[in-house]
């Protein structure tokens, strides 16, 4: 809900495509820089502890962000720092979330653990924005951030009966911080299917994923909708997010098709965004978005699966810490230019053409893996 009031608000103060891809970026630039100190701090202190602080910092930006909304103070730059406070705690709490499901599960149920937490995550993002949409028109922005900070609140008092084995079960190491981080990715460099994986993701989230923050331009410009039409847009692609993810944890049942869920999802997500960019009807529009949000999860849960199930325990915050910081890292930089190539040539077209990138790399990566397998057999 917060994320849709958020770009609503951002365009409705600035008209301006180029400031919602600023403040996004706000929000992810961070990650960049801090991610990988928490995959430090997931390999040495008790991830649930952890949690438990970062969920309850996360509460001051969206409680500060509802009063001055409702008071009619707000102004740009307060939006960018608020969204970019909460980027720094994101940043912390991402990677140690990321390597504590495997601490909660058995190693052989992983692959469903992932992909039933896209589904939590993706439930919200598909009912989140389509209630903001009605909250908007109904009492106004404001009640979209108050109501995030109070569920914050449900965050914390999950993780208090949260039971797990986390604990202080991996060895102390020594050396700095920047010795233990440097451990992950000598690691990466040494496994070769993992860092492409690495690699894919981060053209997914530099050129695929950021067309995202331009919805708002899409509902008010080119299918010339209101905030509640907005609302349904984004929902669509949660609720695409959701059916994949959900038919992700209910149909794989050992992981060996993973590599084909992430290039053939690949191919059909850059397929549907390209055709969501040249749309003018507003239910056309919602079924192509459904398609990206479902493909985007049957890639990332299947490449997260992956990665996941290779890594040693002892390793495994520092390398999510590299691919959460890939993966969500690289979109504030592809939000920027998203908004500024949309600006300077129109979002039809932006989106058209980070569209084919995206189908290019995943085809020359599939055919390079389809290449290595039979060289393999024969």
């Amino acid at each position: 809900m917060q994320i849709a009031a958020q770009g609503w608000l951002v365009f409705s103060l600035t008209n301006s495509a180029f400031y919602l891809g600023v403040v996004t970026a706000a929000g992810s630039m961070p990650i960049l820089f801090f991610t990988l100190f928490g995959g430090v701090l997931a390999d040495r202190f008790r991830k649930r502890s952890l949690l438990m602080f970062t969920q309850t910092v996360s509460i001051l930006p969206a409680a500060i962000l509802g009063i001055l909304t409702f008071t009619q103070q707000v102004q740009i730059w307060q939006v960018i720092a608020l969204v970019g406070l909460l980027g720094v705690v994101n940043s912390l709490d991402i990677p140690v979330r990321q390597s504590f499901l495997i601490d909660l599960v058995a190693p052989e149920s992983l692959h469903h653990a992932i992909a039933l937490n896209a589904a939590a995550f993706n439930g919200a993002r598909m009912i989140g924005p389509a209630l903001a949409g009605f909250l908007i028109s109904w009492f106004g922005l404001y009640i979209c951030f108050w109501l995030n900070a109070v569920s914050f609140g449900a965050s914390l008092l999950a993780l208090y009966f949260i039971r797990s084995a986390d604990a202080d079960q991996y060895p102390k190491e020594e050396g700095g911080v920047f010795a233990r981080m440097k451990e992950g990715f000598v690691y990466l460099k040494m496994d070769k299917e993992i860092f492409s994986l690495m690699v894919l993701v981060s053209v997914l989230s530099l050129f695929g994923l950021p067309y995202a923050t331009l919805l708002p331009v899409f509902a008010r410009e080119i299918l010339l909708v209101d905030s509640e039409g907005y609302g349904l847009l984004m929902s669509s692609v949660g609720l695409g997010a959701l059916s994949g993810a959900l038919w992700l944890a209910f149909r794989v049942s050992g992981g060996g098709d993973s590599r084909r869920n992430v290039y053939l999802g690949g191919v059909f997500f850059a397929a549907a965004m390209i055709s969501f960019s040249q749309s003018r009807h507003i239910t056309l529009s919602i079924l192509l978005l459904f398609c990206t949000g479902f493909a985007a999860v049957a890639v990332i849960a299947s490449i997260n699966t992956t990665i996941q199930k290779k890594i040693p325990n002892h390793l495994r915050g520092r390398v999510m810490s590299i691919y959460t910081t890939l993966f969500l890292g690289m979109f504030p930089i592809g939000s920027l230019i998203m908004g500024a190539s949309s600006h300077l040539i129109g979002v039809r077209y932006a989106v058209a053409i980070s569209g084919v990138i995206c189908l290019t790399v995943v085809v020359v990566g599939s055919w390079r893996c389809y290449r290595k397998a039979k060289q393999t057999n024969g």
